[in-house]
């Protein structure tokens, strides 16, 4: 009796451990290198007005090798769509939650990636270079200059949480925003996610 519960204790062990590697190399894989890539918004948001599922664009500034995958020519069209949205109630907080999954590029097929807002500026501003790394957290608060905040984890199944303090969130096409993008899966491409 007292064997079988070692046994048993040991087996369970022997899985669990088993079971953390898996999901170490999955994580690794998941999270290989990431690339920086420029995007300038071509589909305005407003969370007063914005619906879940509303289809949201941004075009490449520049080209980007996307690791494990093609080249994203400039140009290329990052293709998203808004999971949640809050409107600012009585001057509370309003959310809006993207994700950015696919390129098209000019006369091609979507091509799935997994791409994490880093930061966005306006029009006129020279964004700043992040060094990208797979445990990458954004946390800004929604007090900027432009008074809107951004959340964003390049382990999060989303792209990045938009937030504003007092108002609706509203970003104007020709805002420039800053990607990380890994390569997707293959068995992610797979099974069509």
């Amino acid at each position: 009796m007292k064997i079988a519960n070692q046994l048993g204790i040991a087996t369970t062990a022997f899985v669990l451990s088993l079971s953390a590697m898996a999901q170490g190399a999955q994580h690794s894989s998941n999270q290989g290198q990431l690339v920086a890539a420029n995007a300038v918004l071509q589909t305005a948001i407003d969370a007063k007005t914005a619906k879940v599922g509303d289809v949201v664009k941004a075009k490449l500034t520049s080209s980007v090798q996307d690791p494990g995958g093609p080249e994203l020519k400039r140009n290329t069209l990052l293709l998203g769509h808004i999971d949640q949205v809050q409107p600012a109630a009585n001057h509370g907080v309003s959310t809006v939650v993207l994700t950015f999954d696919k390129a098209q590029p000019k006369g091609g097929q979507a091509i799935p990636i997994k791409t994490t807002i880093v930061g966005f500026c306006s029009a006129s501003a020279t964004p700043v270079p992040l060094t990208l790394n797979p445990e990458l957290k954004v946390e800004q608060a929604p007090d900027g200059a432009h008074g809107y905040g951004l959340t964003s984890d390049v382990r999060g199944a989303n792209s990045g949480v938009l937030k504003a303090n007092g108002k609706n969130v509203r970003i104007e096409d020709g805002t420039q925003f800053q990607f990380a993008v890994a390569a997707v899966p293959a068995a992610a491409n797979a099974s069509g996610n």
